[in-house]
């Protein structure tokens, strides 16, 4: 890898690793609900990793772009569907479910964002190792219980046949199929990695 690209990974990684930990400062210090610096951290913290996709592409890192594309994107969403909510009085099930992706995303980022910048000078604790490949076997099926409690809140408070139901009849779909894609590649990473 050429100096240029592993500082600039570097760099990126480091930043990101600062806007998730300020973000969840923030969330935290404001009595767990989102106020506009959290949601201005929040935005930036996740619109970051649209970079990630771009790496991928040009082969910078060794992620599968796909797989990437798709965790990304689904994020994404959520995010853009909180900057909707987040403007009239939130239901408690969308509360719920940003005080899950908040803590389930902000702890999985610190880790691997701490774990890539380290790995990228050749320094990977083996604690932060298995933090790395460990804390997915929670956070992740508890992370997508808050996407799905925050992309399913507008139709448990006001079920009807309407083009957002239809959204989310396809993001089902791709739920289904992804989730169990991308959790069972985490466990033969943490298979490689850990033995």
């Amino acid at each position: 890898m050429k100096n240029s690209i592993k500082y600039y990974l570097a760099a990126y990684n480091l930043i990101a690793f600062i806007f998730w930990l300020a973000y969840l400062f923030v969330f935290i210090s404001s009595g767990l609900s989102l106020n506009p610096t959290g949601l201005l951290l929040l935005n930036i913290a996740q619109g970051m990793a649209l970079l990630e996709i771009l790496h991928t592409i040009l082969k910078w890192v060794k992620s599968p772009v796909l797989s990437t594309a798709a965790q990304v994107f689904s994020r994404v969403l959520v995010v853009v569907l909180i900057n909707v909510f987040i403007q009239q009085p939130l239901l408690s099930i969308t509360q719920t479910g940003i005080i899950i992706v908040s803590f389930a995303w902000g702890i999985t980022e610190l880790v691997r964002y701490s774990f890539y910048f380290l790995s990228l000078f050749d320094r990977q604790p083996k604690w932060l190792l298995w933090m790395r490949y460990t804390f997915f076997i929670v956070l992740y099926p508890l992370g997508v219980t808050g996407e799905w409690l925050i992309i399913a809140s507008p139709l448990i408070a006001h079920f009807a046949w309407t083009l957002y139901t239809a959204l989310v009849a396809v993001l089902s779909v791709s739920y289904l199929y992804y989730f169990p894609v991308l959790y069972m590649y985490m466990w033969k990473q943490r298979k490689a990695r850990l033995n």
